[in-house]
């Protein structure tokens, strides 16, 4: 993939005037004027630049120029601002205000990352009793960000509508924290069960439910039975509900990995908002496309764990349809979809957690399977190595030839991003 210098985006006439405006107290380095006193460097608080190129990008066009200053420093940019030297600085442990001082040299009190969001504090100045110096670093940081916001909505925004349109994004791998979520409710649903084989587990359990139910866990209950059934179903829902999430966020990653996903025919904007039945459609096959036995199979589990073990809370509680309507008859209130059977109704009539949740368990591990062994085995085995997941049409061509090529060119990929991201993370 190419790198892109967002400072070298265009500005047109009007957005260059209000930049020379907002920029006015800015200049490039006076050579006459090297850095000759002490350092102060400010942590700049968490979120106010949530765009740091952006920064870099704006100060670039007052003049400021790169300067090495130390090492875990994705990039140092200098010059002044109200005649006093300046830097402005990305580094691993953040943002970085850097502004030369008259102020005596005198060890900083506690250790940056120690201080509270905001706080001033250099190894080699403290400026606690300088409110001087502070309104300084306040009003600089304040042009700066004024800065950053024009570019941001004046030059990059018309940029990245233009990518988002072309499929030249990224995706978040969040795989790993919707996973979490799936395992947890998961663990907690067998141990209500069983405890996982371990009585202590077991016990606990139970004395979380009396305690979640106002009982004190030291007085036996004989509601205790009905209450493990209710908190079954509970972990029953959120596992399903997770499980879902989760594979709605696989499936709309693996569409880069796909040979017949075209971003000109379905965007990826499109493709998120889909429903998770039309993602799985999208990932494993080509529009109209009539699926092969295997996921036809598994698809037709999920469209039953969907209906039985999630649709109801998912839809306010309600279900689908009659789910949750009583039809007044007769013989008094009864489900609208008794005629059905007893299948469609007997999670509102009986507790069926501890038989379903099993049932749940064994369709998701179904999936599991079916998503390592099938056509997305090498989508997965890059999701679930935590990489991010770009869409561009270059990073889809060079993934599908590793694909075709067979294993060894594949795994010699994902390490070779997994090393590229380890680089950056690390600001080297």
């Amino acid at each position: 993939m190419t790198d892109l210098d967002i400072s070298k985006l265009s500005a047109d006439e009007a957005t260059r005037k209000v930049l020379a405006h907002v920029l006015g107290d800015f200049a490039a380095p006076d050579p006459a004027k090297p850095w000759t006193e002490h350092v102060l460097r400010v942590p700049v608080p968490l979120g106010q630049f949530p765009g740091p190129e952006l920064a870099r990008a704006a100060l670039e066009s007052a003049g400021f120029v790169h300067q090495r200053w130390e090492e875990k420093t994705a990039w140092c940019i200098g010059g002044q601002f109200r005649r006093r030297n300046v830097s402005f600085a990305s580094t691993k442990f953040g943002l970085r205000a850097i502004i030369e001082t008259d102020r005596e040299s005198t060890p900083a009190p506690v250790p940056d990352a120690e201080l509270p969001t905001g706080a001033m504090t250099s190894a080699t100045v403290d400026v606690s009793q300088d409110p001087d110096l502070q309104a300084f670093v306040d009003d600089y940081l304040a042009a700066v960000k004024k800065a950053a916001d024009v570019f941001g909505n004046r030059v990059l925004g018309t940029f990245v509508s233009s990518q988002v349109d072309d499929g030249n994004v990224t995706l978040l791998n969040q795989s790993a924290r919707l996973r979490g979520a799936y395992s947890l409710f998961r663990w907690q649903g067998q141990a209500l069960i069983d405890g996982h084989g371990d009585a202590q587990t077991r016990k606990d359990m139970e004395a979380i439910t009396l305690r979640g139910a106002g009982f004190d866990p030291a007085c036996p209950s004989v509601l205790l039975p009905l209450f493990l059934d209710i908190n079954i179903g509970y972990c029953l829902t959120a596992m399903a509900s997770a499980y879902f999430s989760w594979l709605e966020h696989v499936l709309i990653l693996a569409l880069p990995f796909t040979a017949h996903w075209d971003p000109a025919r379905r965007p990826v904007t499109q493709a998120i908002g889909d429903s998770w039945s039309d993602k799985w459609r999208s990932a494993f096959r080509m529009p109209g496309a009539t699926p092969d036995a295997e996921e036809k199979r598994v698809f037709d589990l999920l469209i039953a764990a969907a209906e039985h073990f999630r649709n109801l809370d998912a839809h306010g509680g309600f279900g689908k349809k009659e789910q949750a309507l009583l039809a007044h008859t007769p013989m008094g209130a009864i489900p609208a979809r008794l005629v059905e059977g007893a299948g469609p109704i007997k999670a509102q009539v009986l507790s069926e957690a501890p038989s379903t949740f099993p049932e749940a368990c064994a369709v998701f591990d179904e999936v599991d399977t079916f998503l390592h062994e099938g056509p997305l085995r090498e989508a997965v085995t890059w999701i679930e190595g935590g990489l991010q997941v770009p869409f561009n049409a270059e990073f889809r061509k060079r993934i599908r030839d590793a694909i075709d090529a067979g294993g060894e060119a594949f795994v010699e990929e994902v390490e070779v991003f997994a090393a590229r991201e380890d680089a950056l993370n690390n600001f080297e």
